[in-house]
């Protein structure tokens, strides 16, 4: 391959996931959606990281499910969700969810 078929290829890329981050505002600036269509677009986000983070905290290594005790995600999801609830602070959510999985996957003996 040469390097100007490299350089197309990245080009129609960077067009073909451009299109879809642009043209949705474009066609819809001006509009007013439907209530039940932006009630239901407001748990998009919500949805898509719920599905993000049960991945990554029920899945061991090998993709399949893990709700072992040894599970060191499980166990740092938890403490994470505890403070968050308590605190309501994302930053001490996100350094006690970074602390407590290096603490756990370090000092976890199982």
């Amino acid at each position: 391959m040469s390097s100007t078929d490299i350089w197309i290829c990245i080009l129609a890329m960077a067009v073909v996931t451009y299109i879809p981050r642009v043209l949705p505002p474009l066609v819809l600036a001006g509009r007013k959606l439907p209530a039940a269509l932006e009630d239901w677009l407001s748990f998009v986000p919500t949805s898509v990281f719920g599905a993000l983070v049960f991945a990554e905290i029920f899945t061991g290594p090998e993709h399949t499910l893990n709700f072992s005790l040894q599970n060191v995600s499980l166990w740092a999801s938890v403490l994470t969700v505890i403070v968050a609830a308590k605190t309501k602070s994302l930053a001490w959510s996100i350094v006690t969810g970074l602390v407590s999985y290096w603490a756990l996957s370090h000092f976890m003996a199982f």
